[in-house]
Order: structure tokens, then sequence, then C-alpha cells
């Protein structure tokens, strides 16, 4: 299981990783192989970014295992069109001070409670690899796909 402090550092590194990829994606109105833009897509990441303390004490209630793809996708819309009229220096922002206030958070957990099995929708695992696969797998996944754009042509 990964440790409280490297989950730490780990979600400080995505959001820098992700900041880094957004200061440098040159068109942020890119589409996507979905719905989103690539600014759509760090608009999202600055959104989740500072949710660690929301979401964690639900990962116990079961609360979250009832909210389908529909109702997430629904959510995930409502929080990016709250961030359309930031500039892209206020989304980059967001998404470090998100992650850091998220790091912050998780070093004040128990290392017994991050190590307790719970299940979300398909995972069953350690919540602290839960919360490393919200605030680190998914803000470096979306923020690779906003950002990568093969040089080659």
């Amino acid at each position: 299981m990964i440790s409280k402090q490297e989950l730490a550092d780990g979600i400080r590194f995505a959001g820098r990783r992700a900041a880094a990829a957004a200061e440098r994606t040159k068109d942020w109105d890119y589409q996507l192989g979905h719905q989103w833009t690539s600014g759509d897509a760090f608009r999202h990441i600055a959104a989740v970014a500072g949710g660690a303390a929301g979401l964690y004490p639900l990962l116990d209630a079961g609360v979250l295992s009832g909210i389908g793809a529909e109702r997430i996708a629904q959510n995930n819309a409502a929080a990016i069109a709250g961030l359309k009229d930031k500039s892209r220096e206020e989304i980059i922002q967001a998404i470090l001070d998100g992650h850091e206030a998220s790091a912050k958070f998780v070093e004040t957990l128990d290392e017994a409670d991050l190590a307790k099995v719970v299940k979300l929708g398909g995972y069953e695992m350690e919540k602290a690899e839960l919360v490393a696969q919200i605030w680190i797998h998914h803000t470096i996944a979306h923020a690779y796909e906003a950002s990568a754009r093969w040089p080659i042509t």
C-alpha cells in the first residue's frame, strides 16, 4: 500500500505536472475524442483538485457507489461550465492550490484508516489507493489527454 507521505507527495507531483501540461498546451480549444476540449479537461482537473477532504469521508458511507455515470457526467459538466470564465492562469493556479490542499488533508489522515479496504464502483481497495486513483492517476490521465499532441505528422 502507498504510505501517507507517498500519497501526499504524489498528489503534489500530479498537480505540478498537470499545471505544467496546462501551461504548455497551445490550443485549449482542441476537441478531444469526446465532448471536452483541452481547456475543459484542465478545468475538470481544477474543479476536483481540492476535493479530497470532501470526498474522503464518503468512502466509508457507501454514498458514492450509488452515483451513476450519468450523474457524474452532469456534475463534471456543471463544474467545467462554472470555470469557463476563468483565465488559463487562474485554472493553473486552481490546479496547484487544490492539489496542495488535498495533499495537506491527506497528511492529517490516520495510516490505519488509509489502509481500510472499501468498495467504490468496480474498485475494492484500500482508501489510500482510491485517493491515489483520483488525485494522482486521474489527474495525470486527463492532463496527458488534454496536452498530448504527437509532434510527428
